[in-house]
């Protein structure tokens, strides 16, 4: 499946390239939305690189929730047992403090808390 049009990695890269919503913690936007079985990736930037578009935001996996990068070839290249990345269609940005998943606001809320 393609994760990204073209479209909305231009749109990702113009709005929200690497590195522009440091210091937003949880009120940076959540641009795109991508999951297999329990593992959850909330994108909030991208920039094109070479021939692949990296992603910075936070994997929810019920294991170890963390911030991190990502690239979407390798987001579309993984195939478990014929299963693979989607990306929620219907998943409209928002704020990461408006996102309705008790381990995303649990992430946030423990990670902020001992920020202050």
């Amino acid at each position: 499946m393609k994760l990204l049009t073209q479209q909305l990695k231009e749109q990702i890269s113009k709005d929200y390239p690497l590195y522009s919503q440091d210091g937003k913690a949880e009120d940076a936007v959540c641009v795109a939305k991508m999951f297999l079985a329990n593992w959850t990736w909330y994108i909030m930037e991208g920039n094109f690189e070479d021939d692949d578009f990296i992603m910075y935001g936070i994997v929810i996996n019920g294991i170890s929730n963390e911030y991190g990068y990502v690239s979407l070839r390798d987001l579309e290249s993984i195939n478990i047992k014929g299963f693979e990345v989607e990306r929620d269609l219907y998943f409209e940005k928002r704020p990461l403090k408006d996102i309705d998943n008790k381990q995303l606001q649990t992430f946030l809320r423990n990670l902020y808390s001992k920020a202050i």
